[in-house]
């Protein structure tokens, strides 16, 4: 099969079941806007209420570095302080991001 044909076949199976598909994969999103799923790697999303979810996922390791590094860095480490601002400056990167694809932005 030539690549013409395939855009034909492709173009009338669209005919027949795109809107089908279409309507099914809109209602799918809808109904799992709210959704997070460490598997797929889905880690920030806006939910239909317009609210702006984030799925920060750790291992207790991480966890636990996280935490000595924030009350390090209040304690006044200075190498604590950069670590924890390195990390919050990512964070604040991807609600960035999350913000720049907003519906109201869209």
């Amino acid at each position: 099969m030539d690549d013409a044909d395939l855009d034909t076949k492709w173009a009338e199976f669209l005919d027949v079941q795109g809107n089908s598909i279409q309507q099914e994969v809109y209602e799918t999103l809808q109904d799992t806007a709210h959704v997070f799923d460490v598997v797929d790697g889905t880690h920030a999303k806006w939910a239909n209420d317009g609210l702006l979810g984030l799925l920060l996922v750790f291992d207790e390791d991480e966890a636990e570095t996280l935490l000595a590094a924030f009350h390090a860095g209040v304690e006044g480490v200075e190498d604590a302080t950069y670590a924890w601002g390195v990390w919050v400056t990512s964070l604040m990167g991807m609600i960035r991001q999350c913000l720049a694809g907003s519906p109201e932005n869209n």
